[in-house]
Protein backbone atom coordinates (compact mmCIF):
# COMPACT_ATOMS: atom_id res chain seq x y z
CA UNK A 1 0.00 0.00 0.00
CA UNK A 2 1.28 3.46 -0.92
CA UNK A 3 1.00 5.03 2.54
CA UNK A 4 3.07 8.05 1.41
CA UNK A 5 0.08 9.17 -0.66
CA UNK A 6 -1.88 9.64 2.56
CA UNK A 7 0.92 11.90 3.80
CA UNK A 8 0.83 13.89 0.56
CA UNK A 9 -2.86 14.67 1.00
CA UNK A 10 -2.25 15.99 4.51
CA UNK A 11 -2.37 13.18 7.06
CA UNK A 12 0.44 12.89 9.59
CA UNK A 13 2.31 9.62 10.21
CA UNK A 14 0.53 9.25 13.57
CA UNK A 15 -2.89 9.86 12.01
CA UNK A 16 -2.15 7.24 9.36
CA UNK A 17 -1.15 4.66 11.98
CA UNK A 18 -4.36 5.25 13.92
CA UNK A 19 -6.59 5.24 10.84
CA UNK A 20 -5.08 1.99 9.49
CA UNK A 21 -5.38 0.38 12.92
CA UNK A 22 -9.07 1.30 13.11
CA UNK A 23 -9.72 0.00 9.59
CA UNK A 24 -8.26 -3.33 10.70
CA UNK A 25 -9.85 -3.48 14.16
CA UNK A 26 -13.26 -2.04 13.50
CA UNK A 27 -15.03 -0.47 16.48
CA UNK A 28 -12.40 -0.38 19.27
CA UNK A 29 -11.42 1.06 22.59
CA UNK A 30 -8.34 3.21 22.95
CA UNK A 31 -6.49 0.34 24.62
CA UNK A 32 -6.85 -1.88 21.55
CA UNK A 33 -6.04 1.03 19.24
CA UNK A 34 -2.81 1.77 21.13
CA UNK A 35 -1.73 -1.86 20.96
CA UNK A 36 -2.42 -2.16 17.22
CA UNK A 37 -1.04 1.23 16.16
CA UNK A 38 1.87 1.45 18.59
CA UNK A 39 0.95 5.08 19.21
CA UNK A 40 1.68 6.23 22.79
CA UNK A 41 -1.27 6.89 25.10
CA UNK A 42 -0.25 10.55 25.40
CA UNK A 43 -0.96 11.08 21.68
CA UNK A 44 -3.89 8.79 20.95
CA UNK A 45 -6.75 11.11 21.97
CA UNK A 46 -5.13 14.17 20.40
CA UNK A 47 -4.74 12.54 16.99
CA UNK A 48 -8.04 10.65 17.09
CA UNK A 49 -9.69 14.03 17.62
CA UNK A 50 -7.90 15.37 14.52
CA UNK A 51 -9.12 12.40 12.47
CA UNK A 52 -12.66 13.01 13.73
CA UNK A 53 -12.49 16.63 12.54
CA UNK A 54 -11.28 15.39 9.14
CA UNK A 55 -14.31 13.10 8.90
CA UNK A 56 -12.24 9.93 8.87
CA UNK A 57 -13.07 8.63 12.36
CA UNK A 58 -16.20 8.66 14.51
CA UNK A 59 -17.08 7.32 17.96
CA UNK A 60 -19.92 6.04 20.07
CA UNK A 61 -20.30 5.79 23.86
CA UNK A 62 -21.21 2.48 25.49
CA UNK A 63 -21.45 2.14 29.24
CA UNK A 64 -19.74 5.52 29.64
CA UNK A 65 -16.81 4.37 27.52
CA UNK A 66 -15.77 5.69 24.10
CA UNK A 67 -15.36 3.34 21.19
CA UNK A 68 -13.83 4.60 17.94
CA UNK A 69 -14.24 3.39 14.38
CA UNK A 70 -12.80 4.33 10.98
CA UNK A 71 -15.26 5.87 8.55
CA UNK A 72 -15.59 4.64 4.97
CA UNK A 73 -12.34 5.36 3.03
CA UNK A 74 -14.57 7.14 0.49
CA UNK A 75 -14.50 9.97 3.04
CA UNK A 76 -10.91 10.64 1.97
CA UNK A 77 -12.39 12.20 -1.15
CA UNK A 78 -14.68 14.35 0.98
CA UNK A 79 -11.67 15.40 3.02
CA UNK A 80 -9.84 16.42 -0.18
CA UNK A 81 -12.91 18.31 -1.45
CA UNK A 82 -12.94 20.24 1.81
CA UNK A 83 -9.29 21.14 1.34
CA UNK A 84 -10.02 22.21 -2.25
CA UNK A 85 -12.85 24.50 -1.11
CA UNK A 86 -10.52 26.05 1.44
CA UNK A 87 -7.79 26.57 -1.21
CA UNK A 88 -10.34 28.14 -3.60
CA UNK A 89 -11.33 30.62 -0.90
CA UNK A 90 -7.68 31.35 -0.17
CA UNK A 91 -7.07 31.99 -3.89
CA UNK A 92 -9.88 34.56 -3.90
CA UNK A 93 -8.42 36.20 -0.80
CA UNK A 94 -4.93 36.25 -2.34
CA UNK A 95 -6.32 37.75 -5.57
CA UNK A 96 -7.75 40.64 -3.56
CA UNK A 97 -4.42 41.04 -1.79
CA UNK A 98 -2.23 41.05 -4.91
CA UNK A 99 -2.92 44.72 -5.89
CA UNK A 100 -1.83 45.87 -2.42
CA UNK A 101 1.32 43.73 -2.58
CA UNK A 102 2.10 45.07 -6.06
CA UNK A 103 1.72 48.64 -4.81
CA UNK A 104 4.34 47.90 -2.14
CA UNK A 105 6.58 46.30 -4.77
CA UNK A 106 6.25 49.21 -7.21
CA UNK A 107 6.97 51.67 -4.42
CA UNK A 108 10.41 50.13 -4.06
CA UNK A 109 13.03 51.85 -6.18
CA UNK A 110 13.49 49.85 -9.37
CA UNK A 111 16.90 48.49 -10.23
CA UNK A 112 18.66 49.84 -13.31
CA UNK A 113 18.31 47.58 -16.35
CA UNK A 114 20.79 47.60 -19.22
CA UNK A 115 20.93 45.88 -22.62
CA UNK A 116 23.14 45.94 -25.70
CA UNK A 117 21.87 45.84 -29.30
CA UNK A 118 24.28 45.13 -32.14
CA UNK A 119 24.04 45.46 -35.93
CA UNK A 120 21.28 46.90 -38.07
CA UNK A 121 18.87 44.15 -37.03
CA UNK A 122 19.65 45.01 -33.42
CA UNK A 123 18.75 48.65 -34.07
CA UNK A 124 15.47 47.57 -35.66
CA UNK A 125 14.70 45.43 -32.61
CA UNK A 126 15.42 48.44 -30.41
CA UNK A 127 13.01 50.60 -32.40
CA UNK A 128 10.32 47.92 -32.13
CA UNK A 129 10.78 48.00 -28.34
CA UNK A 130 10.50 51.77 -28.52
CA UNK A 131 7.26 51.42 -30.48
CA UNK A 132 5.75 49.10 -27.87
CA UNK A 133 6.75 51.32 -24.94
CA UNK A 134 5.45 54.64 -26.28
CA UNK A 135 1.73 55.37 -26.16
CA UNK A 136 -0.48 58.02 -27.75
CA UNK A 137 0.66 61.47 -26.62
CA UNK A 138 4.18 60.34 -25.60
CA UNK A 139 7.27 61.86 -27.20
CA UNK A 140 10.38 60.24 -28.63
CA UNK A 141 13.52 62.41 -28.33
CA UNK A 142 16.80 62.16 -30.26
CA UNK A 143 20.02 64.16 -29.96
CA UNK A 144 22.58 63.94 -32.77
CA UNK A 145 20.62 61.80 -35.24
CA UNK A 146 23.45 60.79 -37.64
CA UNK A 147 23.41 60.83 -41.41
CA UNK A 148 24.80 57.31 -41.75
CA UNK A 149 22.02 55.91 -39.58
CA UNK A 150 19.44 57.23 -42.00
CA UNK A 151 21.45 56.02 -45.00
CA UNK A 152 21.51 52.48 -43.62
CA UNK A 153 17.94 52.29 -42.29
CA UNK A 154 15.87 54.92 -44.09
CA UNK A 155 13.37 52.47 -45.59
CA UNK A 156 12.70 50.87 -42.22
CA UNK A 157 12.63 54.22 -40.40
CA UNK A 158 10.07 55.74 -42.78
CA UNK A 159 7.77 52.77 -42.16
CA UNK A 160 8.37 53.09 -38.41
CA UNK A 161 7.40 56.78 -38.55
CA UNK A 162 4.15 55.94 -40.37
CA UNK A 163 3.27 53.51 -37.59
CA UNK A 164 4.19 55.83 -34.72
CA UNK A 165 2.23 58.74 -36.31
CA UNK A 166 -0.80 56.47 -36.64
CA UNK A 167 -0.35 55.55 -32.96
CA UNK A 168 -0.23 59.24 -31.99
CA UNK A 169 3.39 59.32 -30.77
CA UNK A 170 5.25 62.63 -31.14
CA UNK A 171 8.92 63.13 -32.07
CA UNK A 172 11.43 65.87 -31.32
CA UNK A 173 14.70 65.29 -33.22
CA UNK A 174 17.97 67.17 -33.18
CA UNK A 175 19.89 66.12 -36.30
CA UNK A 176 23.57 66.41 -37.07
CA UNK A 177 24.12 69.32 -39.45
CA UNK A 178 25.18 67.02 -42.32
CA UNK A 179 21.89 65.06 -42.15
CA UNK A 180 19.56 67.94 -43.05
CA UNK A 181 18.12 66.20 -46.11
CA UNK A 182 16.73 63.51 -43.81
CA UNK A 183 15.64 66.06 -41.22
CA UNK A 184 13.71 67.96 -43.89
CA UNK A 185 11.74 64.79 -44.66
CA UNK A 186 10.81 64.51 -40.97
CA UNK A 187 9.82 68.17 -40.79
CA UNK A 188 6.92 67.41 -43.14
CA UNK A 189 5.66 64.59 -40.93
CA UNK A 190 2.77 65.15 -38.49
CA UNK A 191 3.55 65.16 -34.76
CA UNK A 192 7.21 65.87 -35.54
CA UNK A 193 9.58 68.73 -34.68
CA UNK A 194 13.14 68.94 -36.00
CA UNK A 195 16.17 71.08 -35.22
CA UNK A 196 19.85 70.82 -36.14
CA UNK A 197 23.20 70.99 -34.38
CA UNK A 198 25.61 73.70 -35.47
CA UNK A 199 28.23 72.75 -38.07
CA UNK A 200 30.99 73.14 -35.51
CA UNK A 201 29.37 70.54 -33.22
CA UNK A 202 29.89 66.89 -34.05
CA UNK A 203 28.05 64.39 -31.88
CA UNK A 204 30.23 61.30 -31.16
CA UNK A 205 27.09 59.19 -30.50
CA UNK A 206 23.37 59.69 -30.85
CA UNK A 207 21.10 59.71 -27.81
CA UNK A 208 17.44 58.69 -27.64
CA UNK A 209 15.04 59.15 -24.74
CA UNK A 210 11.65 57.42 -24.58
CA UNK A 211 9.64 56.68 -21.47
CA UNK A 212 12.06 55.57 -18.75
CA UNK A 213 14.63 54.46 -21.32
CA UNK A 214 17.81 56.07 -22.62
CA UNK A 215 19.76 54.87 -25.67
CA UNK A 216 23.30 55.81 -26.63
CA UNK A 217 24.25 54.51 -30.05
CA UNK A 218 27.14 54.50 -32.50
CA UNK A 219 27.08 53.48 -36.14
CA UNK A 220 29.77 53.26 -38.82
CA UNK A 221 30.21 51.47 -42.15
CA UNK A 222 31.58 48.51 -40.21
CA UNK A 223 28.69 48.04 -37.81
CA UNK A 224 26.39 49.47 -35.18
CA UNK A 225 25.91 49.17 -31.44
CA UNK A 226 23.39 50.72 -29.06
CA UNK A 227 23.27 50.66 -25.26
CA UNK A 228 19.83 50.73 -23.66
CA UNK A 229 19.36 51.77 -20.02
CA UNK A 230 16.07 51.69 -18.18
CA UNK A 231 15.96 54.00 -15.18
CA UNK A 232 13.44 56.74 -14.43
CA UNK A 233 15.93 59.13 -12.85
CA UNK A 234 18.53 58.72 -15.59
CA UNK A 235 15.87 59.28 -18.27
CA UNK A 236 14.73 62.43 -16.46
CA UNK A 237 18.28 63.83 -16.43
CA UNK A 238 18.84 63.05 -20.10
CA UNK A 239 15.52 64.72 -20.95
CA UNK A 240 16.72 67.85 -19.16
CA UNK A 241 19.95 67.63 -21.21
CA UNK A 242 17.84 67.35 -24.38
CA UNK A 243 15.88 70.49 -23.48
CA UNK A 244 19.11 72.46 -23.01
CA UNK A 245 20.41 71.32 -26.42
CA UNK A 246 17.02 71.93 -28.04
CA UNK A 247 16.99 75.58 -26.94
CA UNK A 248 20.35 76.16 -28.59
CA UNK A 249 19.79 74.07 -31.74
CA UNK A 250 18.83 75.64 -35.07
CA UNK A 251 15.54 75.24 -36.88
Amino acid sequence: MNISLLEEIGLTKTEIKLYLALLKLGESSTTAIMQESQVPASKVYEFLDKLIKKGLVSYIIKNNKKYFRAENPENLKNYLEGKKDKVDKQILQVNSLIPELNSIRSAKEEEIEASVYEGLDGLKALYEKNFKVLEKGDTHYIIGAPRIGNEKLEGYLLDWHKRRIKKGVKCKYIYDSDAKEYGKVREKMPLTEVKYLSKNIVSPVWIEIFGNYVVTGHITEKGAVAFLIKDKEIAKKYLHYFEVIWKNAKS
